[in-house]
């Protein structure tokens, strides 16, 4: 007995535990820059789009379900966006990024909720689509748009309190996931549905607004972290949403390991994406050659979701 509850702590504190450690180490090799004010101002800085995608992916996995096809709807609002902005202002530019968000979101809600394939297949087939279009927008070869408004650049780079906005924008996106999925009827439905959804069918719930609902809640947030990335670097290039598929997925599974939660949850989502930038960003700073850097962070993460998993079956 007593080993069965040590054994249920340790899993419980184990993944933060693994996070105050690495803080703790890459403060140590590198104390003059790593456990700084700044190094982590940078941090959350650099990981808020992948934040705002990743709770937004924590929607959909609650109701059981996958998107792989946000990273094409995240290029083609940027292209909009930034074409948009060039043309007619930044208002306008906001508006119809927004709009194409919600609107690729309901598409995917759409084809997902009849039923007729996985939603891994069909939006796996949809990111294509959402990466065509976006190539063919942006000048048929995947040219690079240059030249926004300093107005259009300051929806990311202005800072609030000494922190750059992007971070305000990661945590209303969490705070507003986590309303949906613990205080609405929707998250309580969108839980059920994920735990069973033949079960949840024959309660009444209605398991295609619930999904349609979920995936337009994740294009809203690839709608908002495509206007940050554009603003962050005052253009669109092509590969403007590469790797931001795996990222999100990893940041959502890590946070089932948070204190053994065994279910997707916002919090842990939030803990796992800044985890994953912390550990990148202090192997950069540890000065480790990429190949290594890149096998380490593989290992790791294969290690918190094995915990993950553990966490689940628990």
């Amino acid at each position: 007995m007593f080993a069965s509850r040590t054994a249920q702590v340790i899993l419980r504190w184990f993944t933060l535990g693994v996070f105050a450690a690495m803080f703790v180490l890459f403060s140590i090799l590198q104390p003059n820059v790593f456990p700084t004010w700044d190094n982590v101002k940078t941090i959350l800085d650099l990981s808020a789009p992948v934040l705002i995608l990743s709770v937004g992916l924590t929607v959909v996995l609650t109701t059981g379900e996958f998107d792989l096809s946000f990273t094409g709807l995240v290029s083609l609002v940027a292209v909009l966006a930034v074409k948009t902005e060039l043309s007619d202002g930044v208002v306008s530019a906001l508006l119809l990024a927004l709009l194409v968000g919600i609107g690729g979101g309901l598409v995917a809600g759409l084809l997902v909720a009849a039923q007729r394939a996985s939603s891994f297949i069909v939006t796996l087939a949809l990111g294509a689509v959402w990466g065509g279009l976006a190539l063919g927008i942006s000048g048929g070869g995947g040219s690079t748009l240059l030249g926004v408004s300093d107005a259009y650049k300051e929806i990311a780079q202005t800072q609030v309190g000494g922190i750059r906005v992007t971070i305000i924008y990661a945590l209303v996106a969490a705070v507003l996931a986590a309303f949906l999925l613990r205080s609405t009827v929707f998250g309580r439905e969108a839980q059920a549905v994920g735990n069973n959804a033949e079960a949840a069918r024959l309660a009444g719930i209605r398991l295609g607004w619930v999904r349609i609902g979920a995936f337009v809640f994740l294009g809203l947030c690839a709608a908002v972290a495509a206007i940050l990335l554009t603003a962050r670097s005052g253009s669109y290039s092509p590969g403007i949403a590469g790797g931001l598929l795996i990222p999100p997925y990893v940041a959502a599974f890590f946070g089932t390991s948070v204190l053994a939660a065994g279910r997707f949850n916002v919090f842990g989502t939030v803990v796992g994406g800044l985890f994953i930038a912390t550990l990148e960003t202090g192997l950069v700073v540890a000065g480790l050659l990429s190949w290594v850097s890149t096998a380490i962070v593989g290992a790791v993460l294969l290690l918190i979701l094995f915990i993950a998993a553990q966490a689940r079956k628990s």
